[in-house]
């Protein structure tokens, strides 16, 4: 029997793939401003970072100084949007159940605001296997500070814990918060170099929390 362990999750690029919802707003956004659509594939590496960090790098690619507003009309476009495209990563649904019989506790730790978060997990019925969830402006500080993920852990009970994201961020955040940090890449923001654990799909979880010690 696998040792329960606190298991806190990246949201975008890691449980869900938001980017064709996200583009949709960015350029929604860019429509009212009289600039041409960016790709979704040009959107893509700019998510991980937050909503604020994605629409800066949209704006500055689109050649736009950011108007006063201009985030609190953009959330409206990806709240409009949120569960129009968005998808669950492949095993994503399957394995949470895997892992919630096995009795571990789950969270989400993100950068993403917490209400089109906790919008976003409802939409796509994640939202009860999560015990706690913090998103980006939940706290002072975000990842890859560890404060958020501390915060996340001690919500779910503390105990050994370990970080399940996508990105260099996540892995950053892990490190500086002194858990393990277990990689399934994506193609959203910088890639990590090193994890301690790194995976191909979502549905070798369970094999590698059985694994740690």
């Amino acid at each position: 029997m696998t040792q329960p362990r606190v298991l806190v999750f990246d949201l975008d690029g890691t449980l869900i793939d938001s980017a064709p919802d996200l583009a949709q707003a960015v350029n929604a956004l860019l429509a009212e401003l009289g600039k041409p659509p960016l790709a979704e594939a040009a959107v893509r590496p700019m998510i991980g970072d937050g909503s604020r960090l994605l629409l800066q790098r949209a704006l500055a690619a689109s050649g736009v100084e950011p108007p006063p507003g201009i985030f609190e009309r953009f959330m409206e476009h990806y709240l409009h949007f949120i569960a129009d495209r968005t998808r669950t990563y492949p095993d994503v649904v399957a394995t949470l159940e895997v892992l919630r019989d096995d009795g571990h506790p789950m969270g989400v730790c993100t950068n993403k605001p917490i209400k089109p978060t906790k919008r976003v997990l409802e939409a796509y019925g994640l939202a009860d296997f999560f015990g706690a969830v913090i998103g980006g402006d939940s706290m002072a500080k975000r990842k890859p500070e560890p404060e958020p993920l501390w915060e996340t852990i001690a919500r779910l009970g503390g105990g050994s814990a370990a970080m399940i994201g996508d990105s260099a961020n996540d892995m950053l955040c892990a490190r500086a918060a002194n858990v393990t940090g277990i990689l399934i890449p994506s193609d959203y923001g910088l890639p990590a170099d090193e994890a301690d654990v790194k995976l191909t799909r979502f549905a070798e979880l369970p094999g590698a929390i059985a694994r740690l010690t």
